[in-house]
């Protein structure tokens, strides 16, 4: 007799198990391949942090001690010194502390492990959105003129320059003459906040930034959400060897620190939002490190 065609249930349990292997081996590939997607997305968020922190700091650094039309370093009329009264016509709102923008003879200090102005000068006006800072964050402050000149504007602390002189005035006044020239005066505190805006325990990078109204005052701004930490350096010259390139670097507010800066060494630690698979509550990080040359003269260790 000739044998009934169709399959054997061997036939049919082998091919069972071969589509099987084929389905597992598709599932694996794709599983592999949403790890990859997702590794790369979380490395690219970190770059991505980085690179917006990284760069609105750098321009920022650069720019301490630009007095418009002025050298750096020109004594201006209305800068007093950070922690010391402010004149009434140049006083500003927001308690952060007294002069914290019109120390323009120190364009640039920093804090080491501490939410302050400089060391052992602390900030009155709380971190925010909770008001709090990340431990061990260091703090960095910036002053200078804006890089393009400005019109007249009565409740903005603006500077008016020219190549021998410059000045602070509120009210949009202008006295030096008609060579002069007028810049809004900018001046910032960087700082690690432990919490970003609408996410608790989430750290940003944010600013107490200079600005204007009825009268000028700082105000908080967040910069970069999932920056955890700050870390600054200052790299020193030597002012009794005639090269200028650094010699030494110390953190800010180190005993016996003399020397003229020349750069500032930046550290940033970032989060990635991305979770990882299977370990929800672990977080991906990254930490890089910028050398941000000053072009401008003035910085106090």
């Amino acid at each position: 007799m000739r044998r009934p065609a169709g399959l054997t249930l061997v036939e049919v349990l082998v091919a069972m198990l071969l589509v099987l292997g084929v389905i597992a081996g598709s599932i694996a590939f794709v599983t592999r391949g949403r790890e990859s997607h997702r590794t790369s997305e979380s490395l690219a968020r970190l770059e991505e942090a980085l690179d917006a922190a990284f760069a609105m700091l750098t321009d920022e650094l650069r720019l301490s001690g630009y007095l418009g039309l002025a050298p750096p370093g020109t004594p201006v009329d209305g800068a007093s010194l950070l922690g010391a009264a402010e004149r009434p016509d140049l006083a500003v709102a927001g308690g952060c502390g007294p002069s914290l923008a019109l120390d323009l003879g120190t364009p640039l200090s920093a804090a080491s492990g501490a939410y302050a102005a400089a060391p052992a000068v602390t900030l009155a006006c709380r971190p925010s959105p909770l008001g709090r800072a990340a431990t061990s964050a260091d703090t960095l402050v910036t002053r200078h003129a804006s890089v393009d000149p400005a019109r007249p504007q009565a409740g903005r602390l603006q500077l008016e320059s020219t190549l021998r002189a410059a000045r602070l005035a509120a009210d949009g006044s202008a006295i030096l003459g008609p060579e002069s020239r007028r810049h809004d005066l900018e001046s910032s505190v960087f700082y690690v906040s432990a919490d970003s805006t609408g996410r608790s325990d989430w750290p940003s990078l944010r600013r107490k930034r200079l600005v204007g109204g009825t009268r000028p005052a700082f105000q908080d701004e967040e910069l970069v959400s999932g920056i955890a930490d700050l870390q600054v350096m200052l790299g020193l010259d030597d002012p009794s060897d005639p090269d200028v390139s650094v010699d030494r670097w110390v953190t800010p507010g180190e005993p016996g620190s003399g020397g003229l800066p020349r750069a500032l060494k930046i550290e940033l630690e970032a989060w990635s939002d991305v979770p990882e698979r299977g370990q929800p509550e672990r977080v991906r990080r990254k930490r890089a490190m910028r050398v941000v040359e000053l072009r401008n003269t003035g910085l106090q260790p």
